[in-house]
C-alpha cells in the first residue's frame, strides 16, 4: 500500500562544491554554466534533483559526474538550504556536499545540461544562478572556520603530509601565520606528528568534540 501525503511537498535538490588547491594556495571552486532555464547562461554549483531511489550523497555524486565528468570524489555533507523563493521552479530543499582536494585526476568536461565547466577563485565568483553566491559564501566561511579552529587538508594530502605543507595550506587560506596549528591539532587529537611528518587522525563520532571535518 502506498501512503499518500495530503500536504504540499518540496522538491529535493543536491549540489556538489568541489574545491581544489594544487599549489596549496587559496582554493578554487568548480562551477558549471547552465545551459537551460531558469538562469540559462549563469554559473552554478553542479547539481540537480534527487531521484526517488537514491541517497542524497549518491545523487550529489551522480549529478557531479553527469555535469562535469568527475567521479569518486570524497564528498561530505556540509549543510542544507531551504529559504522559500530560492528557486523559481517551486519550493526546493537543497543538501550541499563538498570536498577540498589537491586536484582532480582528470580534466572536468561539461555534460548533461551544463554548457561549460570551469574553475574560479573561491572569493572571485562570476554571475551566479539561484542563491548560489550566498551558498558559496557559507561554504567559504565553513572552510575559514575549520582552518582557524581545527585542521583541514585530509583529502588534499591523503592522510599523510609534512608539517611544513600543512602550515602553508592554513597560512594561505587564512592569510596569516599559523604558528601553533600543528600543536593545536595534536592536542585536539586530529594529528599525530613525528620528525616533521604528520598523520591525520579521524575523529571518533562518540567523542564530545566530534565534527564531520569536511575540509
Amino acid at each position: 500500500m502506498v501512503y499518500e501525503y495530503e500536504y504540499p511537498r518540496p522538491s529535493v535538490t543536491l549540489d556538489a562544491a568541489v574545491l581544489r588547491t594544487p599549489a596549496l594556495e587559496y582554493p578554487e571552486i568548480l562551477l558549471i554554466k547552465r545551459g537551460n532555464p531558469p538562469f540559462s547562461g549563469f554559473w552554478a554549483l553542479p547539481g540537480g534533483f534527487m531521484e526517488m531511489d537514491e541517497t542524497p550523497l549518491f545523487g550529489a555524486s551522480r549529478e557531479l559526474s553527469e555535469e562535469t565528468g568527475l567521479y569518486d570524489l570524497p564528498l561530505k555533507p556540509l549543510f542544507g538550504c531551504a529559504e522559500p523563493g530560492r528557486d523559481p521552479r517551486g519550493r526546493t530543499v537543497t543538501f550541499v556536499f563538498g570536498c577540498l582536494i589537491r586536484d582532480t585526476n582528470t580534466k572536468p568536461k561539461s555534460g548533461d545540461d551544463a554548457a561549460e565547466v570551469a574553475w574560479f577563485p573561491l572569493n572571485k565568483l562570476p554571475k551566479m544562478a539561484f542563491d548560489h553566491k550566498t551558498v558559496i559564501a557559507q561554504i567559504e566561511q565553513s572552510l575559514l572556520w575549520q582552518a582557524k579552529h581545527l585542521i583541514i587538508g585530509q583529502d588534499v594530502f591523503h592522510d599523510l603530509a609534512s608539517g611544513k605543507d600543512i602550515k602553508r595550506l592554513h597560512n594561505n587560506i587564512l592569510n596569516e601565520k599559523c604558528t601553533k596549528i600543528l600543536e593545536t591539532a595534536e592536542n585536539k587529537g586530529l594529528l599525530k606528528c613525528k620528525e616533521g611528518i604528520c598523520e591525520y587522525i579521524k575523529p571518533v563520532p562518540s567523542g564530545p568534540d566530534w565534527h564531520p571535518m569536511p575540509w
